[in-house]
């Protein structure tokens, strides 16, 4: 199963169009996307506005790929479950975000292990073949970063 998730802030739905898109030419394929309130509605892909914290835990742990925004909550889900990710990131001319700092983000972040980004809808699809023939996200230590109370904070939240 894939999992995309546009986050619990902002709509997303350049991405949940096209990946209700994707899920039209694969549906051989099992799709789950939380979408937030974005206007658009999937029609060939299973959604949901939000699940509680659970269930996103359950959908992350079930999904074989996750397919996200750029955002650091999104890697940082994808490197505690060690699950491969897809990100897409939100743009400013777009109006789906008041910075491109999600540009930067996907560009550190890309060279990652079981991190593919797809930098525009077009790379979506090779992004996803990708990600399904790669290995997960590697065990990320984020120790050399931050306090580990700090960290078990973060854990928590984004976890449970």
């Amino acid at each position: 199963m894939i999992f995309v998730t546009v986050g619990s802030m902002m709509a997303f739905d350049r991405l949940i169009l096209s990946m209700d898109k994707w899920a039209l030419a694969h549906a051989d394929g099992e799709v789950l996307a939380q979408i937030g309130g974005g206007a658009y509605q999937p029609s060939h892909m299973r959604w949901t506005r939000m699940l509680s914290p659970s269930k996103f835990q359950e959908a992350v742990s079930n999904a074989a790929v996750l397919v996200a925004h750029a955002g650091m909550g999104s890697y940082f889900v994808a490197a505690k479950m060690r699950k491969p990710i897809v990100m897409l990131p939100r743009l400013a001319m777009n109006r789906e975000h008041t910075t491109d700092h999600q540009l930067h983000t996907i560009k550190w972040l890309r060279d990652k292990p079981g991190v593919y980004a797809a930098m525009s809808d077009d790379e979506l699809d090779s992004a996803i073949e990708k990600a399904m023939a790669g290995g997960h996200v590697a065990d990320a230590d984020f120790a050399n970063f931050a306090p580990e109370p700090f960290l078990m904070r973060v854990r928590q939240f984004l976890v449970n």
